[in-house]
Formats: C-alpha cells, sequence, structure tokens
C-alpha cells in the first residue's frame, strides 16, 4: 500500500513507513517480539511502547490478540507519548486500514483521552487495557510501574529524536523486564545497540522492513522482577455503594471480575454519594506535584465518563473559575503555567470572555474548562452497579465474618469500626436548589467562585456547599442555604436574587491532608476512603488503581502518586 504518510511536526519525520504502515508494524514489532505466538497460552501479556503516534502498532497488536489469544487472557498495553495527536487526525491518519481495524479505529478515537499530561486509562472488551502517558518519556519512564512482558521501540530515528534513545531510557526497560522479555525496534543505530546491551538485553540485528536493510531485536538477560498472581477467579468482596464502592465494582467488571458489593444501607447511594447533582472539576494546585497528576486523569477520565451519558442525566456544559481575589488569581494563574494542559482544555478568560461563554454579566477573569460539567451522583452510582451483585447486609465490624479472597473497603467513615486509628474525618456539607430566574435562566456554564452554581438542569441550579467540619448531622439547616445564596450574590451579583427550593445535607469523607486513601491496607484488605468534596472523579481514578494492584497489571497512575494516595503515607510521616 502506497500512500503519503503523515510527519511529525516536532521531528521532521514520518509516523509509519510510505510502504505499508501496518505491514512495517508487523514485521518489526509483532514479528520481532514473537507475536502472538508468545501470548497463547498465558493469562496476562503486557507490550510497553515508547512512541504512541498514531496508535497504529497498538491497534495492530490489540486485533491480533482478540483473534489470537485465548479466552479470558488480557492484554496490557502502555504507550509514551510526549506530542499526542487529536483523536480526529488518528482516525484520518488510519483511514488505509479501516476495513482491518475499523472497530478498533472507532473504540480508539470513542474514549481517546484529553490530550493533558499524565496517565490515561482506556480499557476495552474486558480483556485490553491501554494507559496512555502523555508526556516525555524521561519523566514517565521512572514513574511506570509494569511488568513488560515485550517492548516496541518505536520513537522517531535516533538522529532527530534522541532523547527516546538514551541509557536512562534503556536502563528502565530493564528495571521493567522480567527475564527472557523481548524487545525489537525499527533501527540498527550502534549508540542504540550498546545502549541496550550495557543495559543487560542480548541484542542482535535481523533484516529490516520495506527499503531498511536492517534492525534490531534481543531478550532481556537479567533475572528482572516476577509477574504477580493474575486476577482469575478471585471472589472480591467491596464494603458500600457510594461512589468508591460501586465505581470499584464497575472497573473491577471491565477487567473481567466479578465483584459483591455489600451495602448497609437499604439502597445504593444513600449517603453523600446521593445528591441529585454534583459537578466534576479537578482540584487545582499553583504547581504540579503527584497531587495534581492524580486530579488530572481523574478529570480525564471522567470526561470520558459523561460521554457515557445523555443529556438529561450529565451535562459538558464547562465551567468557569472566577479569579475572585488575590490568591485565586495568583494560584489559578500558576496552575495554568505549570500543568501545562493544552490550551483546548484549559485556558484564563477576561472578564468579556467570561462573561460571552457563560451567558451572563461576570466581573471577573476567569480559568475555564470547557470539558467540565455536571452529573448525578446518584445516577452514576446506580450506572456502575447496573450489572453488579449488590446485597443489603448489616454494617461490617469484623472483615473476617466476609468470606473473600479480597475486600475493599468503601464505606467512608463507617471504615473506622474496622481501623479505630484510620485519620479520616467527616466533613458536613449543605447544598441549596433554587428555581432558575430571568437572569440564571441565560446562564450556560457552571461558574466556581468559592462556592458554585450550576448550569440550570431539570428546571433548578444547584448552589453549593457548606463546609463544616466541627458538625456531624445532616439535618437542613437554613441558615446554611441563606449562606451558600450570599456567597453567590456576592461573587456573581448580577445573577439576581433566588430563593430556596430544596437542599440535602450530607457528610463527606476527608483525611487528615484531605486527599484520598487508596492502596494496600493489609495482605487481603484494600482501601478508597477521604474522597472528600472530588470524589465524582477520585473515585473512578481510584477504581482502576486499585484494580491494578488487585490484578497485578500495568499501574495507571505514576509511582510517586500512587505513593502520595497509599493508606500507610501517614504511617510513615510520623
Amino acid at each position: 500500500m502506497t500512500q503519503l504518510p503523515p510527519r511529525s511536526a516536532q521531528f521532521d519525520d514520518v509516523y509509519f513507513s510510505a510502504q505499508d504502515g501496518m505491514a512495517e508494524t508487523q514485521h518489526v514489532f509483532m514479528t520481532g517480539n514473537n507475536l502472538p505466538h508468545r501470548w497463547q497460552e498465558v493469562d496476562q501479556f503486557t507490550v510497553a511502547e515508547t512512541g504512541f503516534g498514531t496508535g497504529l502498532n497498538f491497534l495492530t497488536c490489540w486485533k491480533s490478540f482478540q483473534d489470537t489469544a485465548k479466552p479470558g487472557a488480557f492484554l496490557d498495553f502502555v504507550s509514551i507519548e510526549k506530542y499526542p495527536l487529536t483523536a480526529q487526525d488518528i482516525a484520518r491518519y488510519l483511514m488505509p486500514w479501516r476495513g482491518h481495524i475499523g472497530r478498533e479505529i472507532d473504540m480508539l478515537c470513542a474514549q481517546y483521552p484529553l490530550r493533558v499530561p499524565g496517565f490515561h486509562r482506556l480499557v476495552f472488551d474486558q480483556r485490553v487495557a491501554l494507559t496512555l502517558i502523555f508526556e516525555d518519556v524521561s519523566w514517565a519512564m521512572p514513574r511506570l510501574n509494569a511488568h513488560v512482558d515485550a517492548w516496541f521501540l518505536d520513537g522517531f530515528t535516533p538522529a532527530k529524536n534522541p532523547d527516546m534513545w538514551t541509557d536512562h531510557v534503556f536502563q528502565h526497560m530493564a528495571r521493567l523486564s522480567a527475564s527472557c522479555t523481548s524487545f525489537a525496534t525499527f533501527t540498527a543505530a550502534g549508540h542504540v545497540r550498546r545502549g541496550l546491551e550495557q543495559a543487560g538485553f542480548h541484542v542482535e540485528k535481523t533484516k529490516g522492513f520495506g527499503f531498511k536493510r536492517e534492525m534490531m531485536r534481543g531478550l532481556y538477560t537479567g533475572q528482572g522482577n516476577r509477574r504477580p498472581e493474575p486476577l482469575g477467579s478471585k471472589k472480591i468482596a467491596i464494603i458500600g455503594a457510594g461512589l468508591a464502592g460501586s465505581a470499584c465494582a464497575y472497573a473491577l467488571r471491565q477487567y473481567g471480575a466479578s465483584p459483591t458489593i455489600y451495602e448497609q444501607s437499604a439502597q445504593v447511594a444513600s449517603g453523600a454519594s446521593g445528591n441529585r447533582r454534583g459537578l466534576y472539576n479537578p482540584r487545582f494546585s499553583a504547581f504540579r506535584d503527584p497531587s495534581s497528576d492524580f486530579y488530572t486523569s481523574a478529570f480525564a477520565l471522567m470526561t470520558r465518563m459523561a460521554c457515557l451519558f445523555s443529556d438529561e442525566k450529565a451535562q459538558v456544559s464547562g465551567t468557569l473559575h472566577l479569579l475572585n481575589d488575590t490568591e485565586k488569581q495568583k494560584k489559578l494563574s500558576r496552575t495554568v503555567d505549570h500543568w501545562h494542559w493544552h490550551t483546548d482544555h484549559m485556558t484564563l478568560l477576561t472578564p468579556e470572555e467570561s462573561s460571552e461563554i457563560s451567558g451572563v454579566r461576570l466581573n471577573h477573569s476567569a480559568l475555564y474548562l470547557p470539558d467540565a460539567g455536571s452529573i448525578s451522583p446518584h445516577d452514576l452510582c446506580h450506572f456502575y452497579t447496573q450489572e453488579i451483585d449488590v446485597r443489603i447486609s448489616s454494617p461490617v465490624k469484623d472483615i473476617r465474618s466476609i468470606d473473600a479472597d479480597i475486600i475493599i473497603l468503601c464505606q467512608a467513615i463507617d471504615a473506622l469500626d474496622i481501623y479505630p486509628d484510620l485519620p479520616i474525618h467527616t466533613v458536613r456539607g449543605q447544598i441549596t436548589y433554587v428555581q432558575p430566574n430571568e437572569v440564571s435562566a441565560n446562564l450556560r456554564t457552571n461558574l466556581c467562585y468559592g462556592g458554585y452554581i450550576s448550569s440550570a438542569h431539570e428546571g433548578e441550579h444547584v448552589i453549593g456547599s457548606s463546609f463544616q467540619r466541627w458538625l456531624s448531622h445532616t439535618v437542613v439547616m437554613s441558615e446554611d442555604d441563606m449562606d451558600n445564596i450570599t456567597k453567590l450574590n456576592q461573587a456573581v451579583p448580577s445573577l439576581g436574587e433566588f430563593k430556596p427550593k430544596n437542599a440535602r445535607a450530607a457528610l463527606r469523607c476527608s483525611s487528615r491532608d484531605r486527599f484520598p486513601m487508596i492502596g494496600k491496607k493489609d495482605d487481603n484488605v484494600y482501601l478508597s476512603l477521604a474522597h472528600g468534596s472530588h470524589g465524582l472523579i477520585s473515585t473512578l481514578a481510584g477504581a482502576h488503581y486499585l484494580a491494578d494492584l488487585v490484578r497485578g497489571g500495568v499501574v495507571c497512575l505514576p509511582s510517586d502518586t500512587a505513593l502520595a494516595l497509599s493508606p500507610g503515607r501517614f504511617l510513615s510521616r510520623s
């Protein structure tokens, strides 16, 4: 197949061969790593790639795995890409192969993440997980936690993209490899061969594809790390059917597990997860750190989840975060400078631009997230659990009473009944529902200003939220409604007056450092707790991370972020 291949603007090099990109993938990476023969008898197989590009290598590998791997086998594919293409570009560039991988192209493009830095997890067909890392390889490789079986080294040619072919990369390849992990690459450059050999790989040259005379392939000769036991038929029990528990069940099911939820209330989403409306936004920080990396990945994941819902249940209306005081001006300006999100997904606007986008007069500049929106936490929990065995049970006081191989505690503050020393507490929050007035009916986006107001949905705005650590009841208080409305009037006086229509109070669970506690607690016990006011996004990202720990797959978060989430972090600090 002769075609004019796409070229990288950064490296002035082609993404695949002009002769036939898919044939090149088959020759260099599939045959070079002895695939699919090597995965036909295994339960799990992991491929790691440097350079995602158009995704052609991944899609070819996925299609081959679907066709040849044994039933129930699982493929993890992880790929690092500093300059991600758009989904539209990918679909256009791969058009010549739609006859062979058209279904896979469409599924990839439908789930393709926001082009923001960090780790992004996509799962297909309950048997293929793609971990896309939009970052420089020197940042990504030290933070990657995986057990790699085969490497696709497909960065642009070493002469034009030397950062992808360094000893630093090769040493981390060795760290992530097991004995007899393979690699294949289109290049035969001498310094690449020497670097791989010094890292412990046996290297051989073989015939290249098309006009290329030689390529390289080989095996890791060190002892390497040992793959953990696969998920298999482990019996998994989840305690709690709020956002944390229902998201864990949903994520585990995507990887082929069949978890059971135990809930002490009469229904799913009975606590803080039962609100009719909630905004999904990242938790901002002035600088990029492990916490911001978590919330970036979590937000990007929730934007894809929202696309699965109808307009009646999810509104992707965008959110304006008003710079209505000096602290926010300084913090959010630094967020833009240091998070390095693509301008398609984060930008600073003048008051005039913010007013134009929102549909109402605003007196402040704003940070605009066009992909943000609102969704019903209550509906989301029911969506997560629609194919899950949910059992109403008495409160769990002793985990020894649970018949399961793996237990995941997601019951918020009630986890203290099992582990009394957990550094968690409740924060009371009350939201206020109001009917749109003549001005607010024109509000097209959500507004955040220290509090928040949603755009109108089903004849009401939600205004929130109080933050009261010192209260432990859920009785609705009229003074909280007045405080919510007063704070809104001070930030956006143009919206006019509102009267409370309804309200709901609930207790959120938070930790001592206001960051979730997600990870392993004991031998077979895991936690997903303390999600606080950002639980809409953090619970789903945390669920995929826990699924990775349980199944022994590629970890979908950077290692420093995983460490920051660890339930043991407070013990290490003390």
